[in-house]
C-alpha cells in the first residue's frame, strides 16, 4: 500500500530520498498509511521505485529519527502508534460533508461586511509569468539575480548560540538593534539622511507603513494629494482611511507646485520614479514643493523607491536630505529582488510620530518576525547589500539600456517616459488603439504587458526578463501597435508637403541640422556633412550627453543613414517628405516613422 502512494520525480529539485520521505510523511498524517502499519521492506520498497536501496533505507532512517516509524526486531519497520495520540485527525472521525451541505452564499452574504476595492488593485498576472518568453512586467525580478550564496551565509551565521540568544529574546514590539544602527549609519548616511534609532521604525513591508501612516495622519475631514494614478495598493490603502484624495498634476520634472496642493493636510510624493508613469522629480521642483509644504505646514510623505538602482550617474537627493526636510515622513522599502521573501521596510519620522507609530504598530499585533530583522541585519553589516546592489544594478543598466533602444528602434512614433532609476518605464498609445485590447493581443504572441486604463497606457517593466530577449519582445509589440496606428494615420501615398528626390536631398541635406525627440522624449541633434558622414548628439532625462557617429548615402530616392552603435548600428532607409522646416521619414514600405525639423547651420 505505502509504495502504491510513492510516484517519485526524477525533475524536481528534492533528491529522491526526500522526495520517499515526504511521501510517507504525507500518508501518516493524512491517514492513508495507518498507524501500526508494517511498511513494506527496503529492498521491495527500491524495487517498486526503481531506486538503490540505500536511498529507501536511509529514507526510513530519517524516519525512525523524527518518530513516524519504529524498528522491531526480526520484523521490519512500523508506522508508530503514537501519531494519533499527538492530535492526527484518521479519516474515519472526520465528518465528510454530504451532497448539498454547503451554507447557502446568502447566508454568507448577509453576515459579511461590505468590501469594496478597486479593479486595478485586484488585478494579478498569472502564475506562470516567468515561464512567458517576454515578461514585461513591474515589480518582479529574475530570480537569478537574487543574492541565494550569500544569504545561506548569513542564515548559518545566525543560527549560532550567541546568534539566537540575542533575536530570540527580542520584545514584541521591539526592533532589532543591530538592524537599526545598520540602517542609521549605512543606509541613510548615503543618502543625505542622519538620524538616530529613536527616529526609525521598522515595518513587515510598504503597504504596513503605509497603513500605520494614514492611520495616524489621514482620515474624514482630512485631504491628501498625491499623483493618479499611484501605485494601486498604496492608493487603497489611503483611501481606506476615509481620507479625501486629491489628484495631482504632474509634468516631466514631477508633481506642479501650486493650488492643488493649497489646502491639503498631507502630501505623497515618489520623487525618485513615479509609480506607475516612471516621473522623476527634478532637483528645482524638489526644492519648490518642499518650500511650499513648509510654508503650509503640510505633512510630506516621500516613498524613496528603487533608489539604488541608478543607470546614470547618482541618484537625486531625496526630499529628507535637503534643506527644509525635517519634517519629512521618509518611507524605505529594501528592493525586492534583494530580499524577496521579506520585503522589510522602515520609516524616518520626527521621534513623537514615531512613537506614535510605534503604538499603533502594537494594536495590529503584527510582530515582524524577529529572525528576519537579524537576517537582513547580518546581510547589511556584512557588506552583501552593497555588493548585491551593485551587482544587479549592473545587470539592470544593461536591460534598461536594451529596452531603451529598442524602443526607439522599433516604435519611434510614440513617446515614452523612463527614468533614470527604476526598473519600468511608461508608454502612453494613441486613443485609436484600447491598451487593454493590446494586452490581450499580446500575451497570445508571449508578451505580458501591464495596462493603466486610467491613462490607456502601458507599463513596461524590465527586471524579469533577460537583455538579450527584450528586443524580440518590443518587436512584437512594435507589430501590434504599428498595424492599429497604420489604419489611420499619414502614408507616404497621402503625405502633405514636397517629396524629396535624390537630387533634392542631394541639394540641401548636406551641411544642414536636424532637430527633434526620439521616443525616450530625449532631445537630439544631428549634423548631415556632405562627406558622407553624421554626428548625433542626445541629450537624455537627466542631462547627460551621448554621442554618436555615423554615414549617410542614398539608393535611388531613398536616403540610407547607418549609426556605429544607435539603433543597434543596423541600416536603415527612408522616403523623406519635406513640409516648409519640418520633414517626415517613411519606411520602404511607406509607414510614417518620425518627424524632424531640418535647420541650415
Amino acid at each position: 500500500m505505502a509504495e502504491s502512494l510513492i510516484v517519485l520525480d526524477p525533475q524536481a529539485d528534492k533528491g529522491l530520498q526526500a522526495q520517499i520521505r515526504e511521501k510517507i510523511i504525507q500518508g501518516i498524517l493524512s491517514g492513508s498509511i495507518p498507524a501500526g502499519h508494517r511498511m513494506p521492506s527496503s529492498r521491495r520498497m527500491a524495487e517498486q521505485l526503481a531506486v538503490a536501496r540505500n536511498t529507501v533505507v536511509l529514507a526510513y532512517q530519517q524516519l525512525v529519527d523524527d518518530g513516524f516509524l519504529v524498528t522491531r526486531e526480526r520484523s521490519g519497520f512500523y508506522v508508530s502508534e503514537t501519531v494519533q495520540a499527538q492530535g492526527v485527525i484518521s479519516p474515519g472521525d472526520a465528518t465528510v460533508p454530504g451532497e448539498g451541505s454547503e451554507p447557502d452564499r446568502a447566508f454568507w452574504r448577509e453576515r459579511c461586511n461590505p468590501v469594496s476595492v478597486s479593479r486595478r488593485a485586484l488585478r494579478s498576472r498569472p502564475a506562470n509569468w516567468l515561464q512567458y518568453p517576454f515578461p514585461f512586467v513591474s515589480n518582479e525580478y529574475d530570480p537569478r539575480l537574487f543574492p541565494g550564496a550569500e544569504w545561506r551565509e548569513c542564515t548559518r551565521d545566525i543560527y549560532t548560540g550567541r546568534e539566537v540568544a540575542q533575536w530570540a529574546t527580542l520584545g514584541g514590539n521591539e526592533d532589532d538593534r543591530q538592524l537599526v544602527e545598520q540602517i542609521c549609519t549605512r543606509l541613510l548616511p548615503r543618502r543625505g539622511i542622519y538620524v538616530d534609532p529613536g527616529q526609525v521604525l521598522l515595518a513587515s513591508d510598504l503597504h504596513q507603513a503605509c497603513y500605520l501612516i494614514g492611520e495616524l495622519f489621514m482620515g474624514a475631514g482630512r485631504s491628501l494629494a498625491m499623483v493618479l494614478p499611484g501605485c494601486s495598493e498604496t492608493e487603497e490603502i489611503f483611501r481606506r482611511t476615509g481620507v479625501r484624495l486629491l489628484g495631482l498634476a504632474q509634468d516631466r520634472d514631477g508633481p506642479n507646485p501650486g493650488s492643488q496642493l493649497t489646502g491639503s493636510d498631507c502630501w505623497f510624493l515618489q520623487p525618485n520614479a513615479h509609480n506607475p508613469t516612471a516621473v522623476t522629480t527634478s532637483l528645482e521642483r524638489r526644492r519648490k514643493l518642499l518650500a511650499q509644504a513648509n510654508e503650509q505646514g503640510a505633512v510630506v510623505i516621500e516613498n524613496d523607491c528603487e533608489h539604488e538602482f541608478c543607470y546614470h550617474g547618482n541618484p537625486l537627493p531625496p526630499l529628507k536630505s535637503l534643506g527644509g526636510g525635517e519634517s519629512v515622513i521618509y518611507l524605505y522599502q529594501f528592493p525586492r529582488v534583494i530580499d524577496p521573501g521579506m520585503q522589510l521596510a522602515f520609516v524616518v519620522a520626527p521621534k513623537p510620530v514615531i512613537q506614535r507609530l510605534r503604538a499603533l504598530r502594537y494594536t495590529l499585533r503584527e510582530r515582524i518576525p524577529a529572525i528576519n530583522q537579524r537576517l537582513l541585519a547580518k546581510f547589511v553589516a556584512s557588506g552583501h547589500l552593497d555588493a548585491a546592489t551593485f551587482r544587479i544594478t549592473r545587470q539592470l543598466r544593461e536591460r534598461w539600456t536594451a529596452l531603451g533602444e529598442a524602443l526607439m528602434h522599433h516604435l519611434p512614433k510614440l513617446l515614452v517616459r523612463r527614468a533614470s532609476c527604476g526598473t519600468a518605464c511608461w508608454l502612453e498609445l494613441p486613443d485609436s488603439i484600447d491598451a487593454e485590447q493590446l494586452q490581450k493581443q499580446a500575451e497570445q504572441q508571449g508578451l505580458l504587458l501591464e495596462v493603466v486604463r486610467e491613462f490607456n497606457a502601458l507599463r513596461i517593466g524590465f527586471s524579469a526578463i533577460e537583455a538579450d530577449r527584450i528586443e524580440g519582445g518590443i518587436s512584437i509589440l512594435a507589430q501590434l501597435i504599428n498595424g492599429e496606428l497604420s489604419q489611420n494615420e499619414e502614408t507616404l501615398d497621402n503625405a502633405t508637403g514636397r517629396h524629396l528626390s535624390a537630387a533634392d536631398i542631394q541639394a540641401e541635406f548636406p551641411g544642414a541640422i536636424i532637430l527633434g525627440t526620439n521616443t525616450l522624449g530625449e532631445s537630439y541633434r544631428i549634423q548631415v556633412l556632405a562627406d558622407g558622414t553624421l554626428q548625433g548628439y542626445s541629450r537624455n532625462d537627466v542631462d547627460v550627453d551621448e554621442t554618436d557617429t555615423g554615414r549617410w548615402w542614398l539608393d535611388g530616392d531613398m536616403w540610407v543613414r547607418q549609426w556605429r552603435t544607435w539603433s543597434y548600428g543596423r541600416k536603415a532607409a527612408f522616403h523623406v517628405v519635406a513640409e516648409e522646416h519640418r520633414i517626415k521619414w517613411f519606411s520602404e514600405e511607406g509607414q510614417l516613422i518620425d518627424t524632424g525639423i531640418l535647420a541650415q547651420q
